[in-house]
């Protein structure tokens, strides 16, 4: 018995030593999370679309690719002597273009937008920096070669992208003008121009943020085209496409979020903070054992953006509720990773309400002014539930049904 007691105190410290090597070692990164961050990694060519975008507010006395490679560089020059969860950068102080605003640069899509954008754009008259902008932003659309140049890092600075929006918007009222002054027909094929190169950004886009800023702006030019059109001012739309799989995907757009979660979770442990933060995390977070859990959140996401919208449907009630994969060695990665992660199939709804509004717009054509009958709506064919048609909402819009995210958002175009 004694000796029991004593062989058993002996072993002690080495049991303490095994188990707290146990419960310490993280697990190496899986093949597919390791597949994931080498495709995400940024290609170190160049890119004269993000080098230009990068600089689109330079002022006139500036050219967009100056400043846009004048940014890059500071970015890099601080990014070489800094982690990737350091703040203090600040970009270059130089001058830049006003932004246009006034309530023509209201968004389409608002209540009470289309009409004050109708009676007000005939007084508008464009000034120097305005016509510099809208420029800028159509010489943008044509460069071919977009992809992000940024390295890794949670504070990495985006580019002037409401100067890209802002740029649209310029556009527009200059198009609408014209429209009002009999130039139809040159309306509709600028604004045909337009789609087509803002679906091929849309496809290069690699980031979440620039995909869904660029779905937002050919949404906004489908709507203006029906907007023309049904207020007599455009011929009928020209026949669009269907949209595709590599418009609908965020396959990049989520590698590079995938990215980024991974960043933060193998920076963490050596990040600046308190003894206890430092303690917390040391002893309850395990970095590679988090990445490997996200990945099976994030791969489901990107081939679910990817189906043809009879199919998204079905799919997205399949996908089964967020749960991640729980480890009680891993405490601080289970909080960590249920507060950090976004809902993204939103943004993968909002892809595939693309090919709704397109078949809205299509179907707009065939019908005459005025309310449509049933049997007209019957004409449509609802991309998300084939042989559904469209219907009336109670503002008088044309709708399809499809699914629902966020409250109050509709796929609909005005009548």
């Amino acid at each position: 018995m004694r000796r029991g007691i004593v062989a058993l105190l002996a072993s002690l410290p080495v049991l303490l030593v095994v188990s707290g090597y146990a419960w310490m070692r993280d697990e190496p990164l899986s093949a597919d999370a390791q597949t994931w961050l080498e495709q995400a990694q940024v290609d170190a060519g160049q890119s004269r679309a993000y080098v230009f975008l990068n600089g689109l507010d330079a002022d006139s006395g500036q050219s967009p690719e100056a400043l846009g490679a004048e940014r890059l560089q500071a970015y890099r020059t601080w990014r070489s002597s800094h982690g990737p969860l350091d703040e203090g950068f600040t970009e270059p102080l130089v001058p830049t273009l006003a932004l246009a605003n006034g309530p023509l640069f209201c968004a389409i899509e608002k209540d009470g937008c289309l009409s004050t954008l109708l009676s007000g754009v005939s007084g508008w008259v464009e000034t120097d920096e305005q016509r510099l902008l809208r420029e800028r932003y159509w010489q943008f659309l044509q460069l071919d070669d977009y992809r992000n140049l940024l390295e890794d890092s949670i504070m990495a600075p985006l580019p002037p992208y409401h100067y890209l929006v802002n740029g649209q918007q310029l556009l527009a009222l200059q198009l609408l003008k014209a429209a009002q002054a009999g130039e139809g027909e040159q309306v509709r094929g600028r604004l045909d121009e337009e789609l087509q190169l803002l679906r091929g950004q849309m496809r290069r886009a690699d980031t979440l943020i620039a995909k869904m800023i660029m779905v937002r702006m050919v949404e906004r030019n489908m709507r203006w085209q029906a907007v023309l059109y049904r207020q007599g001012l455009m011929p009928a739309p020209s026949s669009v496409p269907a949209f595709d799989q590599a418009e609908r995907s965020l396959l990049r757009p989520l590698q590079y979020e995938f990215q980024l979660a991974a960043l933060l979770l193998q920076a963490l442990p050596d990040a600046e903070s308190s003894w206890t933060e430092w303690l917390m995390l040391q002893w309850g977070l395990r970095p590679q054992m988090s990445i490997n859990v996200s990945l099976m959140f994030y791969q489901p996401m990107a081939e679910l953006s990817q189906l043809p919208p009879e199919a998204f449907v079905g799919a997205l009630q399949q996908l089964p509720a967020e749960q991640w994969q729980r480890n009680w060695r891993n405490p601080m990665g289970n909080v960590l990773l249920e507060i950090g992660s976004p809902d993204y199939r939103r943004y993968a709804v909002r892809l595939q309400d693309l090919e709704a509004y397109r078949r809205l717009l299509q179907g707009l054509s065939q019908l005459p002014q005025g309310t449509p009958s049933a049997e007209q709506l019957r004409a449509f064919d609802n991309p998300y539930y084939p042989g559904q048609p469209a219907q009336l909402d109670e503002q008088g819009r044309l709708c399809f049904d499809g699914p629902q995210l966020e409250a109050g958002r509709a796929r609909c175009l005005p009548l």
